[in-house]
């Protein structure tokens, strides 16, 4: 069985950046590092910088005065660095520079006079996050979400950063039959966009793909639904003890590729336990 692998594979550049800030906040000594919610969306990660030492809370109330918060990929809500001061909570801020980004053209388009529209999961913590810097912005998922909404003059629109090219495409152009002033910045990271074209050239070429990647992950999600819709008959896994055997009875080509948040020896350890399969004749 041949395994052909996405040339894009590992951490992206932002889940990186973070994860090497966590690590270098716990190693300092006497730290008291504590992350609301999983630093990225993957369990070994989690697992590995717990062992470590970052610990997890639930509210910033749960973080111990005068400690340190450290601020994951997602980033937070607004009120939440507020309470960190009143807290005198040492912050440390890994939010992706591409959520970043994406806060920074949601609040601008306002400046400007648009009302918001994002464009994503609104349980997902970076929508919360971008809906903070922005009240009163409307939150959609699709496009029957928008005879939901109210009328307004002038729309601006940005999407969450992990979110399926074509669904936006499609959103901003009903947007645009339904306002009469629409403008989008397409605020979908290159990385994302990246493993999505991938995924779908390579669910063509191959019979069966497996994504790697944690089950929490929005990206790692999309690809393996991209994989389906291009003719793959494709499986979502979190490590290499969940393949199966009989994925590959009689498959001549396999799919690997992985998550933005999924670092790059686990996914070898796929590959190498894909492998095992094949040589064993399925």
């Amino acid at each position: 069985m041949v395994i052909k692998r996405a040339k894009t594979q590992g951490f992206c550049f932002g889940v990186a950046i973070t994860v090497k800030k966590a690590e270098e906040s716990v190693a300092k000594p006497g730290a008291s590092v504590t992350t609301l919610g999983h630093v990225v969306h993957n369990p070994q990660m989690v697992a590995s910088l717990e062992e470590q030492g970052l610990r997890n809370a639930h509210s910033v109330e749960d973080v111990p005065d005068g400690t340190t918060l450290f601020v994951r990929a997602h980033g937070l809500p607004t009120p939440v660095y507020e309470r960190a001061k009143e807290k005198n909570l040492t912050v440390i801020d890994a939010t992706c520079p591409m959520v970043t980004k994406i806060h920074v053209q949601a609040e601008k388009l306002r400046k400007d006079g648009y009302k918001i529209v994002v464009v994503g999961d609104a349980n997902h913590p970076e929508v919360k996050g971008t809906l903070s810097h922005v009240p009163g912005a409307w939150c959609i998922e699709r496009v029957e979400d928008i005879a939901k909404i109210p009328r307004a003059s002038k729309v601006g629109v940005v999407v969450q950063s992990t979110w399926s090219g074509k669904g936006f495409t499609d959103i901003v152009k009903a947007l645009s039959e339904r306002y009469y002033e629409v403008r989008a910045v397409n605020t979908i990271c290159t990385d994302t966009h990246n493993r999505q074209a991938e995924a779908a050239d390579l669910a063509k070429e191959v019979e069966v793909m497996v994504v790697v990647g944690g089950k929490t992950s929005a990206n790692t999600k999309h690809l393996a639904e991209l994989s389906a819709m291009n003719g793959a008959r494709a499986y979502h896994i979190e490590g290499p003890d969940e393949l199966q055997p009989e994925w590959f009875e009689g498959v001549a080509t396999a799919g690997l590729m992985s998550g933005a948040s999924t670092p790059g020896w686990l996914v070898d350890q796929v590959a190498d336990r894909i492998d095992a399969f094949s040589r064993q004749g399925g």
